[in-house]
């Protein structure tokens, strides 16, 4: 059975487009690190940047970091907490709920928003550019 020259035409083009994005950000990158160095040496305060080239420079800053991921578990462990206080409390133990509503009262009177908070974290999680739109 052959196998039709649209599926092979879009495996390649797929695989194509990989690589071609691959050597885009390595370009993007080696030219930010170069624009950054040639900044430094000239003493200027400001630096023009493509989209492309912020982000390769900023992502590899936060590949050593840690906090997105601690910021990620505590907020979403909030959720957990909840789910389990539920199911805790459908077997007759209901302090683990009682607890994590005392908890969120707490975050509210604080003037914590967990609505806006988790909304945040969540879109963080995906990548998407809040900020920069």
């Amino acid at each position: 059975m052959a196998i039709p020259i649209p599926i092979i035409g879009g495996i390649v083009s797929g695989i194509s487009n990989f690589f071609t994005k691959k050597q885009e950000i390595k370009k993007a990158k080696v030219t930010a690190k170069a624009k950054l160095e040639q900044a430094r040496q000239d003493g200027q305060h400001t630096l023009e940047m493509t989209d492309a080239e912020w982000e390769s420079i900023s992502a590899e800053k936060q590949d050593s970091t840690w906090k997105d991921e601690y910021i990620t578990v505590s907020v979403a462990s909030i959720l957990n907490l909840i789910v389990i206080g539920g199911i805790a409390a459908a077997f007759g133990e209901p302090r683990v709920l009682e607890g994590v509503s005392l908890a969120l009262k707490a975050l509210t009177d604080a003037g914590v928003d967990m609505g806006t908070l988790l909304t945040a974290v969540v879109f963080a999680a995906i990548g998407l550019k809040i900020w920069r739109a």
